[in-house]
């Protein structure tokens, strides 16, 4: 704005400001064209004295000059009080606003034309300010977290306004409390958080790898699509509408579930370990969890193993199991030892340990077997019949540690072996071999001889199996030798080097390798090579015609015989005859 001054007359010697008012039925001056940006001021200039006029009635002493709204100059009285002829400066600046904080921010403008005598500084928003600078800044306090200010910094000059310089902003808003994780799964997190103080108009939820970030309203969002056992950091930030300003963030980081375990297998069952497999999850992880019970829940093995990363499948060898036992086995991932994934199981057995104390007790026709079960659970037996090592019998699956077995051959060799089952696993076999009794031959008899041979023969017994063995022995009391020997899958046999004329008797038995049969005897001579010897017998009595007597010589005949008969028994071939004239014996 500019003024005008006014200069007084020649006689005047002191100079006044004035305005010039427009008439009453003028227009208001600031309705005129547009103001030049000049100056305007009154000048004293020189004035002719007429002495010889009368005194004009419109005259004025102190006179100053006035502009009329449409351009005459007119004299006023200087001491006239007249408004300012005022004309609008067009001015064009810009605010700055720096240093913006939940509660603050600062302000500078550039400077208006000259004349300004102040800036007015209004701010609108949750709550009205009004100051007065001289300065080309100020500093702004006590705002609200997250509200929208306007900002007019007005020029004054003339104490008339000029255009304002206005500018808006958001107050940096306040960042969310209590962030918190709950309900942590293996692809997807739920974040919570308290609303902040002051104003806010959603949220900017912000992951590590800045490829998922999304904004949400609520104080509570589940962020999804994440890969299983891996680190995330999660930041929320507060924002408002002008999606620019955002306030510091909150973060919380936290490793997602691990994902479970695949293909959990189980080989390589012994009595007292298993082998167990799988495969690594999706994801990642960084070790692995692997526990035994029993049936009751007892804790039979645990360990934490980590990833093997030079080799997909991962396996362990489960040890210091309970022989023929049901056991659950589980795998579980972890990542770094603490977060937990969802455990895999399978039910396994181990293989049942041996029996024990296998006894075998037979008779000619049968067996039977009892045994000491393996420590453990034994849910059955399995048992096997071998004869002499071949034809496998089952005989059946049995729950009790005994079995008996008939109408078995006679002098063979059977074996036994027992295994005890447990699931589907089946124990190491214990085995066991013994003979059923045997029974004797029949209808031995000599079939052949000659002076220094027999032969003899007899029939195998009910029921042998090929290749029965026999034992033979012949024997002559007499001469007092014998011989015997072994024979096997033979029912004859030949004697040789015997005594001619000679009883011999012969003995067969059916044996095994721990037993033998009653004996079958029969005897046979060899064929006689006849000698002839003469025996003289003199008679003398003391009694008259004894001698003489037939019936003494009778007597004597059957006293020789008895003789003869206990000296040579059976065991001989001889014949005791007398002659007609004298006795003979031969």
């Amino acid at each position: 704005m500019s003024s005008f001054t006014s200069v007084p007359d020649l006689n005047t010697t002191n100079m006044s400001s004035f305005t010039s008012v427009p008439d009453q039925d003028e227009e208001d001056f600031t309705t005129m064209a547009p103001p030049l940006p000049v100056e305007g001021e009154c000048v004293c200039s020189p004035m002719l004295l007429h002495t010889d006029l009368e005194p004009d009635e419109d005259y004025i002493e102190d006179s100053c000059v006035a502009m009329l709204s449409f351009g005459p100059w007119v004299e006023k009285s200087c001491s006239d009080l007249l408004t300012f002829i005022c004309y609008e400066d067009r001015f064009f600046g810009h605010v700055n606003v720096t240093n913006v904080t939940c509660g603050g921010a600062s302000l500078s403008w550039l400077p208006a034309p000259d004349g300004i005598s102040h800036y007015r500084v209004e701010v609108t928003g949750d709550k009205q300010m009004t100051e007065i600078q001289t300065n080309l800044t100020t500093d702004l306090f006590n705002l609200t977290a997250g509200t929208l200010y306007s900002v007019q910094v007005i020029p004054v000059k003339c104490e008339r306004d000029l255009n304002p310089q206005e500018v808006s902003f958001y107050t940096v808003p306040n960042k969310v409390r209590n962030l918190t994780l709950t309900n942590v799964k293996e692809k997807s997190v739920f974040l919570m958080w308290n609303k902040p103080a002051g104003n806010s108009d959603f949220y900017l939820i912000v992951v590590d790898d800045d490829k998922n970030n999304r904004s949400n309203t609520e104080e509570g969002t589940e962020f999804d699509g994440l890969m299983p056992g891996s680190l995330y950091t999660f930041t929320v930030h507060t924002g408002v509408r002008d999606k620019i300003t955002l306030s510091e963030g909150s973060s919380i980081s936290t490793y997602t579930k691990p994902g479970k375990v695949a293909n959990l297998s189980v080989t390589e069952n012994t009595n007292i370990s298993l082998l167990l497999s799988w495969m690594p999850p999706e994801g990642h992880s960084t070790s692995f969890f692997v526990q035994a019970v029993d049936d009751r829940n007892d804790q039979l093995f645990n360990r934490e193993i980590n990833y093997n990363s030079t080799q997909m499948q991962q396996q362990l060898k489960v040890t210091g199991l309970p022989m023929g036992s049901r056991i659950t086995l589980s795998v579980t991932a972890l990542v770094n030892g603490t977060l937990k994934g969802d455990k895999v199981t399978i039910v396994s057995y181990t293989a049942p340990g041996p029996i024990s104390n296998l006894s075998l007790q037979t008779t000619h026709d049968s067996l039977s077997a009892t045994w000491t079960p393996s420590p453990g659970n034994c849910s059955n037996f399995i048992v096997i019949l071998q004869l002499d090592g071949e034809n496998d019998t089952l005989i059946k699956r049995l729950t009790e540690p005994a079995v008996e077995v008939s109408s078995l051959k006679t002098a063979a060799k059977y074996t036994v072996l027992v295994s005890c089952v447990s699931g589907h696993l089946q124990s190491p076999q214990v085995q066991r071999s013994k003979f059923t009794l045997p029974s004797p031959p029949t209808d031995a008899k000599g079939v052949s001889a000659n002076k220094s041979h027999i032969t003899f023969q007899w029939k195998a017994p009910e029921s042998a199996v090929r290749g029965t063995r026999y034992a033979v022995r012949i024997s002559s009391s007499f001469w007092g030798h014998s011989w015997s020997g072994p024979l096997s899958d033979k029912t004859t046999y030949t004697f040789g080097n015997l005594k001619s004329g000679t009883n011999y008797t012969f003995e067969v038995r059916t044996v095994t390798d721990d037993a033998q049969s009653p004996p079958l005897t029969t005897s046979h001579f060899t064929e006689s090579e006849e000698i002839e010897i003469g025996l003289s017998m003199m008679c003398s009595s003391t009694e008259p015609l004894l001698c003489a007597n037939a019936t003494t010589e009778e007597s004597i005949i059957l006293q020789l015989e008895a003789h003869f008969s206990q000296f040579l028994g059976n065991a001989i071939s001889w014949n005791l005859k007398k002659q007609e004239r004298e006795d003979t014996a031969e």
